[in-house]
């Protein structure tokens, strides 16, 4: 099932990856206040696609690409 393929795949990335090393106690820790949390429309801006020429990707990529980091306020490097 793919029940059994997802949680198989979760187990073999646990091994490759910093986080899957880590054991997170969510339940123990103190949340942090809503207003020391930088908002969404801020990070957003740091958001950057990386630098790729028009004739490596496709019309459609490069478009949607850069529909998105205007729609966000971020920063497009295709094309």
């Amino acid at each position: 099932s793919y029940e059994a393929y997802s949680r198989s795949e979760y187990e073999q990335i646990k091994i490759c990856t910093l986080r899957g090393f880590l054991d997170f106690k969510f339940e123990d820790c103190t949340p942090v206040p809503i207003d020391q949390v930088e908002p969404w429309t801020e990070i957003v801006r740091r958001f950057c696609t990386g630098a790729m020429s028009y004739g490596s990707i496709s019309m459609e990529s490069h478009s949607t690409l850069a529909v998105a980091m205007n729609r966000l306020g971020g920063k497009s490097n295709t094309g």
